[in-house]
């Protein structure tokens, strides 16, 4: 099989999956504009495609790919059929100020993705993380045609995080099913999809809240993160949960701003897109409720709206976690010693939370200073826009990333070097939507 072919495979299970998800999401993108749709419609649709494999497990056929489409086609047209009358139509997108800047700024965007699209598919994916846990857990789902229990069970595969979230995998899977082998320059396409719909539903929803050059500009920011669009991360979760992050902080700003877009069932599918790609996703969403709850308090919101929303962000990511412990049971974490919470032990916390902060703050201003001098100049020169309230929510995600290095069981300083660039320029993206929403003085 050539890897034309292969690709194209490939890019047949990623289109049918949007496909379905397209169908699935339309309840809850009404509204929006057609680039944030298929951002959610992906989103969507890597969760149906999970499902649609993991139904077939279950029942003890081989996925394939006419398999998984079949699902899907299923899952697309109960969709549709529960659909009653439901308006369509697309947000409108301002186009007053489609100035040279804003077309410059997309191109920039366009143009680094490329670049990520051709390392992706070149290099194929080999990164450690892939290859230790979610390609590995990937790579065993297919070639087994099943979820064998010794992957949460047998103390062997300890190095393998049985701990971790499924969807990644799964989609990897998937996606091998489609191709008919694991090939993984053909099933590394899932990652410049990914970013392509970080991507466009960066620059759709700042275009429909606040002008196409707030939305180019934010586009082009997170193209050129190059700590995460990068070959060394395709095959990991960071960049899909980029995408997560930047769905959830969308829908939690209209939300907050009461947006005719706002809908609770669209914080819900990005709690639960969130909380099924990584561990810290879970975190993500509980953070986001938090700030719903605290911003709406004293508006003359009514209480049942606040805790709807909450209600919305908090028990996918809850279900979501009891699904896991259904599915393979209690799993413990060797990686962190949590003995260090106790009494006795309070006292090694401040100074090795010290360590982990100084190393923190040499990783991240030593090498990324001149972008880092950038926000701050951003920030003083600019005044608060519609998505400022969101802003806790990042520096208190990297608190708790401290936190739990701080616990670590292993060298904590070994684990940031490997880690901390990686996990947090994963929120950069939905970090761009604050950035580029405030409003000039």
């Amino acid at each position: 099989m050539t890897l034309v072919e292969a690709l194209s495979r490939a890019l047949v299970g990623l289109a049918g999956a949007t496909g379905a998800g397209w169908l699935v999401s339309r309840p809850v993108t009404w509204g929006l504009t057609r680039r944030e749709r298929f951002a959610w419609a992906l989103a969507s649709g890597l969760l149906v495609q999970a499902v649609a494999l993991l139904a077939l497990l279950a029942i003890g056929v081989r996925p394939s790919g006419w398999r998984l489409l079949l699902l899907e086609a299923i899952a697309g047209g109960l969709a549709l059929a529960a659909l009653r009358r439901r308006p369509e139509a697309a947000a409108l997108e301002r186009r007053a100020d489609s100035s040279l800047l804003a077309w410059l700024l997309l191109g920039v965007a366009a143009l680094a993705w490329l670049v990520f699209l051709g390392e992706s598919v070149a290099d194929g994916m080999w990164g450690t993380d892939f290859l230790a846990f979610w390609g590995y857990k990937g790579k065993i789902v297919f070639l087994t045609s099943g979820l064998p229990r010794r992957l949460f069970q047998d103390p062997a595969l300890y190095f393998a995080h049985r701990e971790y979230p499924l969807l990644v995998s799964l989609s990897l899977a998937a996606l091998a099913a489609f191709v008919g082998r694991w090939n993984d320059q053909a099933i590394a396409l899932l990652y410049p999809v990914c970013a392509l719909a970080t991507l466009l539903a960066l620059s759709g929803f700042l275009e429909r809240r606040v002008s196409r050059l707030a939305g180019a500009g934010a586009a082009a920011l997170a193209a050129l993160c190059a700590f995460l669009y990068k070959a060394g991360n395709a095959g990991t979760a960071e960049i899909p949960f980029a995408l997560s992050a930047v769905l959830a902080s969308s829908a939690a700003i209209d939300w907050l701003s009461r947006d005719r877009a706002a809908n609770p069932w669209r914080l819900a599918l990005a709690s639960l897109f969130c909380a099924a790609l990584k561990q810290e996703g879970t975190l993500f969403a509980v953070l986001l409720a938090a700030v719903l709850w605290l911003k709406t308090r004293g508006e003359g919101l009514a209480p049942r709206r606040r805790r709807l929303a909450v209600a919305a962000l908090v028990l996918p990511a809850l279900a979501h976690w009891i699904l896991l412990y259904l599915l393979r049971g209690n799993q413990t974490r060797r990686d962190f010693d949590f003995t260090l919470f106790t009494p006795e032990r309070w006292r090694e916390l401040p100074a090795l939370f010290a360590l982990v902060a100084g190393r923190f703050l040499r990783i991240g201003w030593t090498e990324a200073l001149v972008p880092i001098l950038a926000i701050v100049v951003i920030f003083l020169v600019t005044r608060r826009g519609m998505a400022a309230p969101i802003l806790p929510v990042f520096p208190t995600q990297i608190f708790f990333y401290a936190v739990a290095f701080t616990v670590s069981s292993f060298d904590p300083l070994y684990a940031i070097d490997g880690a901390f660039r990686r996990i947090t320029m994963s929120l950069f993206p939905a970090f761009t939507l604050v950035l580029c929403s405030r409003e000039t003085r």
